[in-house]
Order: C-alpha cells, then sequence, then structure tokens
C-alpha cells in the first residue's frame, strides 16, 4: 500500500489476524503541488501573494493550513525616480531613474535631461542634466571671466555681461605701451626660417581739439617707438642662398608730439527750396 504525500504508512499488526492492517495517517506538514513543507516554512505561491505553512489543522485535508498574504509593492521612490511597472505578468514594478538629482550646499533640486541650471549667486557655475543609457548625470561647466580692473573703467559703467557671470565696462583709453609679436620676416622674395620677436606701438595717446581764444586749437600725440635697437636676422632665398637682413627692434614705446593735419573748410551746406503744387 502506498500513501499520498503529506501522509505516513502505518502497519498494524493485529491479533487472530492473518494479515496485517494498513493504514495511512497525516504528518503535521503542509503539501503543495506534491511537496512536503514543515511550520513555519515559506510555500511558493503566486506572483502577488506571500504564503507560509502553519501549525493549524486543515479540516479538509487533516494537514497543515497554508496562510497567504497579498504581497505588499514598495512603491515609495527616491528622489529623482519614478515607480514604474515593465512587464505586466509581473507583481511589482521597481524604481526607474526619470531625472538627475543636484546637490548644491545641502539643497536638492531636480534637473530634467537636458535641463542647465545656475545658482542666482554664482552664475559662473552652470550645471547640466545629460542622459547616457539608462544613467542620469549631472555636469558641471564654469565659465572663467577675463582679468577686470575697475580702476580701468570709466564711471557708472560697470555691469554684468550676459553670461550673468562676468563683469564689464566700457573701459578708459589705453595706455601707449609695447606689444610682443612673433612673425617671420620677408625681405622681397626671402624668408626667416623661423619666427622672430618684433614687437610693436598700440595704444593710445592724449590727442584732442577743441576751440580756444577765437580759434580750434589742435594738440595732437601719437603712439611710436621711444627707444629701438637694430637687430640681424638670416634669410632663406629661392635659390637655397642664405642672406643677413637688418630689422627694427622696437624696445621702448611712448606717446610724442606730432603735427596735427589742418581739416579743411568745409563748405556752407545750400538750403533745399520745394515747391508745393
Amino acid at each position: 500500500m502506498e500513501c499520498q504525500v503529506g501522509y505516513w504508512l502505518i502497519v498494524s499488526e493485529l491479533d487472530g489476524k492473518c494479515c496485517p492492517e494498513y493504514k495511512c495517517e497525516p504528518k503535521r506538514v503542509c503539501v503543495h503541488k506534491d511537496i512536503e513543507y514543515q511550520p513555519g516554512a515559506s510555500v511558493p505561491g503566486s506572483e502577488c501573494q506571500n504564503c507560509t505553512c502553519t501549525n493549524t489543522m486543515d479540516s479538509n485535508s487533516s494537514l497543515l493550513k497554508i496562510v497567504c498574504d497579498v504581497r505588499k509593492c514598495e512603491k515609495n521612490c527616491e528622489m529623482g525616480y519614478e515607480y514604474v511597472k515593465i512587464n505586466s505578468h509581473e507583481c511589482c514594478g521597481s524604481c526607474v531613474q526619470t531625472n538627475c538629482v543636484l546637490n548644491v550646499n545641502g539643497t536638492k533640486r531636480l534637473l530634467k535631461q537636458g535641463e542647465t541650471w545656475s545658482t542666482p549667486e554664482n552664475k559662473c557655475y552652470e550645471y547640466t542634466c545629460i542622459k547616457s543609457h539608462e544613467t542620469f548625470t549631472v555636469i558641471i561647466s564654469h565659465t572663467v571671466c577675463p582679468a577686470f580692473q575697475q580702476s580701468n573703467c570709466q564711471p557708472d559703467t560697470i555691469q554684468t555681461a550676459a553670461n550673468g557671470c562676468c563683469k564689464i565696462c566700457v573701459e578708459k583709453e589705453k595706455a601707449c605701451k609695447l606689444v610682443s609679436m612673433k612673425t617671420r620676416i620677408k625681405h622681397k622674395d626671402c624668408w626667416s626660417k623661423e619666427e622672430v620677436d618684433v614687437p610693436y606701438c598700440e595704444g593710445s595717446c592724449n590727442t584732442f581739439t577743441k576751440y580756444s581764444a577765437g580759434a580750434m586749437q589742435h594738440s595732437c600725440t601719437c603712439c611710436k617707438e621711444a627707444r629701438y635697437s637694430n637687430r640681424t636676422v638670416d634669410l632663406q632665398c629661392p635659390n637655397e642662398k642664405v642672406v643677413p637682413h637688418t630689422y627694427i627692434h622696437v624696445e621702448e614705446c611712448g606717446c610724442s608730439h606730432t603735427d596735427c593735419t589742418t581739416a579743411a573748410g568745409h563748405p556752407a551746406r545750400k538750403r533745399r527750396s520745394f515747391t508745393l503744387l
């Protein structure tokens, strides 16, 4: 004789009887899909159930009873994530990242994909949210402002540039100064093999025209070399000949007076006359 899963086979030898008696008695187990489970053990259920083998007797089967609870899905996601159920056959979904989470000075802020944001206090730093595959990342860009000297600005002209970061102003006239430059020197068809230092003078000097004592007074100065020297460099010619060439090397610049060109007289404008018809 064979017993079902979850039952013991009991064999009894009775006095006065030739054959023993066979009897199936229930074990203290739960049975699910022909598998025995001990009390307290987890029993597989559906996707949305949590089942457990209890110590309570099931009156219908004389075995222990299986109790199932509905599985609770955790739908509370962190900031920047949303609960999404992708597969319909699954009981619960998962938290999927949908935004960037920016933490600036302990304050968190959400940024959408492609969104750029800066703090009102510091527009020089920009935070941009980008997406790579399924990951959202914040990229930080820093604007480096050019050197700014308030003393070199005209009064009441200091303002913030369009980027909201750098300060700009209307600069005062730039003084005459020496500007360094490197270039290849050419003379006729010959060139220097390498670039050489050829400084030059650039900037403004105090030049003005004003009315004084019944006439226009002109004062002209120009930015020009104040000290220079002659230097020699070898030039390579097309015929492979190397020739020396002397050029002027400016060492110091300054403002020097010069003659102002007399402005030509302006002829009187003729008034146009119109006849109304």
